[in-house]
């Protein structure tokens, strides 16, 4: 029992928000289904409370999961049938129990909303553990967009059918089947890769689980190695010929950001690319589109790339002690502002990359002033991305404190975009954007200097994380 309920508290450790919210959800949903009447209005509104929380729940779930099923825990006595054990109690829990108070109060299609609730529970653990699941659901999501009327008619249709239920018990079956198979195989563990690439594809987003890799990844992973290779060989023979100093924070930073060269940032922008124009065209079927919208989704993306700098610094600490000593700093303070020189490269990467996004939205959209939204883009994400390296470089050390500072800095350049389009658009391009950059970028480079300060003056260190 104590098992079960160390895996059961194993996600609100790690991740408390997600584990305080999805209960809070999982709470109001069944206070809904007892307490609204009539009956079958309160089973809606929970059963949507429970499917959310259910899939978040199980998201997150099988993300921490991924990291305690290594090889080496499978050596604990009965770890697969106390695994198994909480695999029941998690699905009377999210499942079984809101199913049977719907019974038991006579709420209609109780048994098919109670597969609707285990196909959410298999759809969140699976996409935990198999990214690339997500996009057999995308479609669906999309065609229910583009035509709601059809959809709306196969949903009415599949609540009179008798085939619904086994057959969305079977997608749920197959799901926890695709999911599960990966997790419990015993196999080597991959190599390590460096905490700071810019690849995410195909790769674990947790540090204790072990990259997963599908066939896309590899191949994308196997193009990324090679241009950071060549890139790095470049760098070291030019350093050889000529040592200055520019050329030894080059290789610096190619060794810090093996994934963050010329040739490999134009592969992932163009990879983005592709992501961001399928989004573009879905999106322009749902009316009102405000073309708006694809710069401050650009400045989301570049933004995406900096709260990796705190994690990934931290578990670096043990190999920075090699770059320590091959340096040679003469000051400790020559060091750090080594380091925070390398990474400084992130800002106008990730604003090229944002310009480039937005460059991509306004021609799919035909956008009416694209030099507002490339002025906007321009000003916004060189501040935003100013201030997320600087707080992420200095800031908590813990991963929900990272969690707050990043939606922090998140929901502030948010506002400062929309602000910034409406300031452009009312005051015109030299007033409206000289008193958004004055602000934006002033704002930007005083954190920045003051993080820059902060970091030169703490001592380097080499001990690995705890955490």
């Amino acid at each position: 029992m104590r098992a079960i309920a160390q895996l059961w508290l194993l996600p609100s450790r790690q991740m408390p928000l997600l584990g305080a919210l999805v209960h809070l959800l999982w709470l109001a949903a069944l206070a809904c289904l007892a307490l609204i009447t009539p009956h079958a209005e309160g089973a809606a509104i929970g059963a949507g409370l429970l499917a959310v929380g259910s899939w978040f729940w199980h998201l997150g779930l099988a993300t921490t999961l991924r990291g305690a099923c290594q090889p080496e825990t499978f050596l604990l006595p009965a770890f697969r049938r106390r695994l198994a054990a909480f695999g029941l109690a998690d699905a009377v829990t999210w499942v079984g129990l809101p199913a049977l108070l719907a019974l038991a109060i006579g709420v209609p299609h109780a048994a098919l909303g109670g597969t609707l609730l285990l196909l959410a529970a298999a759809m969140g653990f699976a996409m935990g553990v198999e990214r690339w699941i997500s996009l057999l659901f995308w479609p669906l999501l999309v065609l229910a967009g583009w035509m709601p009327g059809l959809a709306s008619a196969v949903v009415h249709n599949a609540i009179e059918s008798p085939l619904t239920l086994p057959l969305l018990l079977l997608v749920a079956v197959l799901l926890l089947r695709l999911s599960l198979h990966p997790m419990l195989q015993i196999t080597d563990r991959p190599p390590d890769t460096s905490p700071l690439e810019g690849l995410s594809v195909g790769r674990g987003a947790t540090t204790d689980a072990a990259p997963r890799r599908s066939a896309l990844g590899r191949r994308l992973e196997g193009w990324f190695d090679t241009i950071a290779q060549r890139a790095l060989e470049q760098a070291l023979t030019r350093y050889r010929q000529q040592p200055t100093a520019a050329r030894r924070r080059t290789l610096v930073r190619r060794l810090l950001l093996p994934h963050d060269n010329a040739l490999a940032i134009l592969l992932r922008m163009a990879i983005m690319a592709v992501f961001a124009t399928l989004y573009v065209v879905v999106a322009l079927h749902r009316r009102p589109f405000h073309a708006s919208v694809v710069g401050a989704y650009a400045v989301l993306i570049a933004l995406a790339r900096f709260p990796q700098i705190g994690r990934g610094m931290q578990r670096m600490r043990p190999n920075l002690a090699d770059l320590y000593l091959t340096l040679a700093p003469t000051t400790r303070t020559q060091y750090q502002q080594t380091l925070a020189d390398a990474l400084l490269v992130l800002v106008p990467t990730g604003t090229a990359s944002a310009l480039a996004y937005t460059v991509l939205g306004i021609v799919l959209t035909h956008a009416t002033q694209p030099w507002l939204m490339l002025l906007v883009t321009l000003i916004v994400a060189t501040g935003g991305g100013l201030v997320a390296l600087a707080v992420h470089l200095i800031g908590p050390q813990n991963a929900v404190g990272r969690q707050w500072v990043n939606a922090a800095v998140l929901t502030g350049t948010m506002a400062m975009y929309w602000a910034g389009v409406g300031l452009v658009d009312a005051l015109g391009y030299v007033f409206g954007g000289g008193l958004l950059a004055l602000v934006v970028l002033g704002f930007g480079l005083g954190v920045w200097f003051a993080a820059q300060r902060e970091y030169r003056r703490r001592e380097p260190c080499f001990d690995a994380p705890l955490t």
